[in-house]
Parts: structure tokens; C-alpha cells; sequence
């Protein structure tokens, strides 16, 4: 008898025959159409390509949409796998991932996670309280973790599926994002302030592990690493300099010579940041909604990719499919040559499929034309 895990998480993905292969709708109008992979990692290099690459991040939605419970989503990457691949089918996006949630890195650290069925999870208790506690802090191989060793296992069957036809993205929290989520938010910026050398030991070894850990989801088949370092927002540009960038210069430096490009995810307003984020040495910065679109572009040149940058909450998961277009088109055409088109942060849970199709390459797209735009 053909089990479960034969069945869906060996690539047999099950589709509504009606559904299936979005991307090929799009793509199948030119003899020269690219896939993703290629369309993702021409436009890095400054090449032209077909159409402006469709880059959403999925998360909850996937697993709501292939029938899974959030949990069983963030702690099993057959499932994960499985609910991605699905999604892609679905809409026909150029990028699949493996991020899940924030708290991976955490939870190797050592931290006691609560996962929740639907929603977030949350920590239990702050995994360091004072500078003392940088201590529980080890280096770890990533054969000794496994949240981070479950992430480079979902990077296989994506890439057994879908490699070189599409990008896949590993994921990695950066050096402010996890310091916060070890000591929560709040206490994190106060040691920001008050205990910078704290936060240097810390990254030490957050850094020296996530270099560790990105490098295995390279060797698993991903092409690009997506670093989220949300907490950075809420940092003054003085700090930010001082502190976060020159942790992530040296995590995306190592990923470059590693053999992937780096996509920087700090999502809420980072208007105040934006022009040293370039600085970081990443490939694409990723803009949400808040975020000036022409500003950032003016700011930090041409040469890095810009993705961004519609409203998830308050176009996308509440608006109608003709409010996505109208905003999808405006990031289009403030985003310059180098852009690629998304939500400015997670699709939500629960959000209509027919404003998803709105702004993907798929049967019910309305910004078909302004994906095709010649740049």
C-alpha cells in the first residue's frame, strides 16, 4: 500500500486539476519566457528578463491552503515541502522557500517554544535575561540542531522538485532579529543602549551559526538566503550602524562566498535605514508597505534589487483584486529596472485566492501587461 509520505512528501503533489501549473499561463505567450530561476538571478546580475519576477512570501497561508495546521507546518519540513510546492502550482511565483517562523534558531539555542495549531507560537521564557546569560550560547555544527537541521532537510525535496526551474530560498534570522527573540524585544533594545558589548558576544556566536547554518542550506540546494532581521527597524540609524550592520556585512559576506546571493528582509518602516541597508552587501532588500518606494530607490542606486512593497494586511488579505492590481502597479512602475513584485511582508492567513491571482502569473491575473513591462 502506498503510504501518506510516498505519496505527498516525494514531490506527488495532488492538484485541483482546474489549478494546476499557474505559471505556465504567463510564461507559455513567448518562445523566449525564462523560468524562475533564471528570471530571479538575471535581473541580480543587471541582465534583462521576460517579465519582473513575482516573489511573495508564503508561510501560514500554504499551510492552510494544503490542508495542514500551522504546527505541523513550522515542525515537520515534509509537510512544509509539501504545502509549498503546492502553493507555487497554484499561483506560479518565481521563489519558493523554507521560512517558516522565527523561531528555529531559538529553539536550538534552547529556548521552550510553544507552537500553536494556528498563529505564531510563543517563547515560554527569554532564553537570556542578563549579559551573564550569553553563556548558553554555544557553536553548533548543524548536525547538532534540529529546527535548523529540519530547515536544510525542506530545502531537499524543493530542490529535488523544482531546481534550476525555480529559485529556492533558504532562510536565516539575522543577528538583531534572533537577539531579540532570545531576550524578547523590549530588553533587547534596552541592552542595545545600555549593554552594546552584550550584543556583540551574542552575535558572535548568533553569526558564527548562522554562516554554519546557511551554508548547509546551500549544500541542500538552496540559491539564494533570505535573512529576516525585523528588530533592526526599531533601532536609531546611529545604532543600526554601529551595531547590527557590521554583523550582517560579515553573515552575507560569508553567504556570497558561500555561493548565494542574499535577500534582506526587515519588514516595517525602515525608511530611516534603508540607504545603510544597501551598505550590508545584499543582493535584494526587501521594502514593505510604509517604506518610501522612490525614496529607497533614489537612495540606493540602481545596482540592488529592490522587492516590495503593496499593503498585506490592509490591500491584500481585506481589499478587493482590482485594489491589488492598482497598488501592484504602482510598485511596478516606482520599483526601477532592478524590482521584484510582492507583498511587503507574509500573505496572510486567510487571504481570498483571487487576490493572490490578482498580482501572481496565473489564470485571474489583472497586471499581466505590467509584469510583461520591457525593462
Amino acid at each position: 500500500m502506498i503510504g501518506f509520505e510516498d505519496l505527498c512528501f516525494n514531490c506527488a503533489v495532488v492538484l485541483r486539476p482546474d489549478k494546476m501549473r499557474g505559471d505556465s499561463l504567463l510564461n507559455a505567450a513567448s518562445d523566449n519566457a525564462m523560468n524562475g530561476y533564471q528570471r530571479i538571478h538575471r535581473l541580480l546580475e543587471g541582465k534583462p528578463v521576460d517579465r519582473i519576477p513575482v516573489v511573495p512570501i508564503f508561510m501560514a497561508w500554504s499551510a492552510e491552503y494544503a490542508g495542514f495546521t500551522y504546527r505541523r507546518f513550522q515542525l515537520d519540513h515534509r509537510v512544509m515541502a509539501e504545502c509549498v510546492l503546492r502553493t507555487q502550482e497554484r499561483f506560479g511565483f518565481d521563489q519558493i522557500s523554507v521560512i517558516s517562523d522565527p523561531y528555529r534558531e531559538t529553539h536550538d539555542y534552547g529556548a521552550r517554544i510553544e507552537y500553536r495549531d494556528h498563529g505564531v507560537g510563543k517563547m515560554i521564557e527569554p532564553l537570556m535575561a542578563s549579559p551573564a546569560d550569553v553563556r548558553k550560547l554555544r557553536r553548533m555544527k548543524i548536525e547538532e540542531t534540529t529546527r535548523m537541521l529540519d530547515r536544510a532537510k525542506g530545502v531537499e525535496p524543493l530542490a529535488r522538485a523544482r531546481k534550476g526551474e525555480l529559485s529556492i530560498l533558504g532562510w536565516l534570522e539575522g543577528p538583531m532579529a534572533e537577539f531579540a527573540t532570545l531576550c524578547t524585544t523590549e530588553a533587547a533594545l534596552v541592552f542595545a543602549l545600555t549593554e552594546p558589548e552584550f550584543f556583540n558576544d551574542a552575535c558572535a556566536v548568533i553569526v558564527d551559526n548562522a554562516i554554519e547554518w546557511g551554508r548547509a542550506q546551500i549544500e541542500a540546494g538552496a540559491d539564494m538566503i533570505g535573512v529576516g532581521d525585523a528588530a533592526a527597524s526599531l533601532l536609531s540609524p546611529q545604532l543600526y550602524r554601529d551595531l547590527v550592520l557590521p554583523w550582517e556585512k560579515k553573515l552575507f559576506s560569508a553567504i556570497h562566498a558561500a555561493g548565494a546571493p542574499v535577500r534582506l528582509h526587515i519588514c516595517g518602516n525602515v525608511n530611516h535605514i534603508v540607504e545603510d541597508m544597501a551598505a550590508s552587501g545584499a543582493d535584494a532588500i526587501d521594502v514593505d508597505w510604509m517604506v518610501d518606494l522612490p525614496r529607497t530607490r533614489r537612495l540606493i542606486g540602481p545596482d540592488i534589487a529592490l522587492f516590495g512593497q503593496f499593503d498585506p494586511s490592509a490591500v491584500l488579505r481585506w481589499g478587493t483584486p482590482q485594489a491589488v492590481a492598482a497598488h501592484a502597479r504602482k510598485n511596478i512602475a516606482e520599483g526601477g529596472a532592478k524590482f521584484g513584485l510582492m507583498p511587503g511582508c507574509e500573505v496572510p492567513p486567510q487571504t481570498p485566492e483571487a487576490n493572490i491571482e490578482a498580482f501572481c502569473p496565473c489564470e485571474g491575473c489583472l497586471i499581466a501587461d505590467a509584469l510583461a513591462r520591457p525593462h
